[in-house]
């Protein structure tokens, strides 16, 4: 697990390390300098061309001024231009201008018309929060020139002109090849449009570490890969199905099998031990082909109550909304699962709609044990239960997410480009970074809700099953995609990835090793 952070919690790690812990400014500087010149020296080699260093007045300039002055001396051209007001210059930044002016370099009074290799973009660090202007939006521009006409470009922190809290471009920005940021990952790097900007990321150690969370904690956080073996449920070896979880999905409607086939094809591929599905009668065919593993029960106008009563005191956990509908049969099944206090429930699709149009749904949501309703909206349907629009959507997505998370008193997985997971009541946000575009497609959601069905009913708590749910979903769609591509993938393919995903994370000790001796 890795924390992410905005501009101000960052700021507040920046003041501890230098005052508590009592690592000087200068040291810091000089630090990230040279995390940038091993970054480079990593991403690209040869660093013998010719080096632009584009420098702001802040300490995000004097960390490029350093860099400028780390590869001159290891033998790099290197050209130096600082954008803005002299007088505004921090003290370090200052001190490092004089370091440069007294070992005899020199600085562009303006931006010559030369090539250059590589551009090092240090004019904002991250504490930018106004639009960019002026001289600023003309170099910002230049720079992109350089780009455009084959410079390497090179962020210091991140691509000035992108907020580090929301990833939006702040009326311009740098495009950039390579971003090297220190100590933690901020917001805005993993944010769109920000997280394209930033090319690829490298996050550099200079001595800032989570022991300065003290006075102001991170909001968020992130996996990797690395994170997954610890996180997944364990697998016992003297388990057997009941022991894994007995998932009950109430999915599909009269020409909508697809959506519960992959729900299904999800929760079981993700280790739940039993499934069973209510569906309508005439899914029961396809189902039994296709899903040969789960049970069912199929009904014909309507569900009997008596069943369902049986089926919800069968299941461990609930994962509803596929395909259903938003007619009176599936009311009738969300009520139900809602009403089943015991189970944990994710509620997808179109059971986000029947709860964005009925009170009742919604009162009964409101008042479920903490932790145990997992929502799964992707941007339609969050607008719908929040009966806003998408201009407020893109705006200020995380309020609205957070929000709905306070009203309905819920776990919200969010689902977009970058999925934010939210609880009612707990500080820490969880931040997505797995997946690709390729996963834009039917299906991939109702995959998704079933991932999450099976980490709950293996025991996981509904948070940490909705965040590594969504990670893993999007580790099996970078799968798929490399696979099938990402122009052709399907959500089915995702369904087919996961096993592989998960294979070998976390594999039992039986505590018995078999060994034979000849004698």
């Amino acid at each position: 697990m890795k924390y992410v952070l905005k501009s101000g919690e960052m700021k507040s790690c920046d003041m501890d390390t230098m005052d508590r812990i009592g690592i000087p400014s200068m040291v810091l500087m000089e630090r990230a300098a040279m995390a940038v010149v091993l970054a480079l020296e990593s991403h690209i080699g040869d660093l013998s061309g010719k080096v632009l260093i584009v420098a702001g007045t802040g300490n995000n300039g004097g960390d490029g001024l350093a860099i400028g002055r780390i590869l001159a001396g290891r033998g790099t051209r290197v050209s130096f231009y600082i954008e803005g007001n002299p007088e505004k210059m921090t003290t370090e930044t200052k001190s490092q201008l004089m370091i440069l002016q007294n070992s005899g370099f020199t600085i562009q009074r303006n931006l010559e018309d030369a090539e250059y290799d590589i551009v090092i973009d240090a004019l904002f660090g991250v504490g930018l929060s106004r639009e960019v202007t002026g001289n600023y939006r003309k170099t910002i521009e230049r720079i992109h020139e350089w780009h455009e006409t084959g410079s390497f470009v090179c962020s210091v922190d991140i691509p000035s002109g992108i907020c580090a809290d929301t990833g939006k471009i702040l009326g311009c920005a740098v495009r950039a090849d390579l971003t090297v940021t220190f100590a933690f990952a901020k917001r805005g790097h993993l944010l769109y449009p920000g997280r394209e900007y930033c090319g690829e990321l490298s996050l550099q150690d200079i001595g800032i570490t989570e022991q300065s969370f003290s006075k102001n904690p991170p909001s968020a956080f992130y996996y990797e890969e690395k994170d997954v073996q610890a996180l997944l449920p364990e697998r016992v070896p003297d388990g057997n199905k009941g022991t894994f979880g007995k998932v009950l999905l109430l999915a599909g409607s009269h020409d909508l099998c697809g959506a519960c086939l992959l729900c299904g094809r999800g929760i079981l591929r993700t280790g739940a031990g039993m499934l069973k599905i209510i569906t309508p009668s005439c899914n029961r065919q396809v189902l039994h082909q296709a899903l040969p593993e789960a049970m069912l029960y199929t009904y014909e106008e309507m569900p009997r109550a008596e069943e369902v009563r049986k089926s919800l005191a069968w299941a461990d956990v609930i994962v509803a909304g596929p395909g259903m509908g938003t007619g009176e049969n599936a009311r009738f099944l969300i009520k139900k699962a809602l009403e089943e206090e015991r189970c944990p429930v994710v509620l997808d699709a179109d059971g986000l709609n029947l709860l964005a149009a009925d009170l009742i749904l919604r009162e009964l949501a409101s008042h479920r044990p903490k932790g145990s309703l997992i929502l799964t909206p992707h941007p339609g349907e969050l607008v719908r239960l929040l009966q806003t629009d998408m201009a407020e959507y893109q705006r200020d997505r995380e309020t609205l997410i957070l929000r709905l998370a306070g009203e309905l008193k819920c776990i919200i997985a969010a689902k977009d480009a970058v999925t934010f997971v939210v609880e009612n009541g707990r500080e820490l946000q969880y931040i997505n970074t797995s997946g690709n575009d390729g996963m834009a497609c039917a299906g991939s959601g109702d995959v998704l809700a079933g991932i999450m069905g099976a980490l709950l009913a293996q025991g996981m708590d509904g948070f940490e099953a909705a965040c590594l749910g969504v990670y893993l979903h999007g580790l099996a769609g970078e799968r798929a995609s490399r696979l099938k591509g990402r122009y052709g993938m399907l959500a089915g393919d995702i369904t087919e990835a996961i096993p592989a995903v998960l294979r070998d994370r976390k594999t039992a000790n039986t505590g018995i090793r078999m060994i034979q001796e000849n004698t």
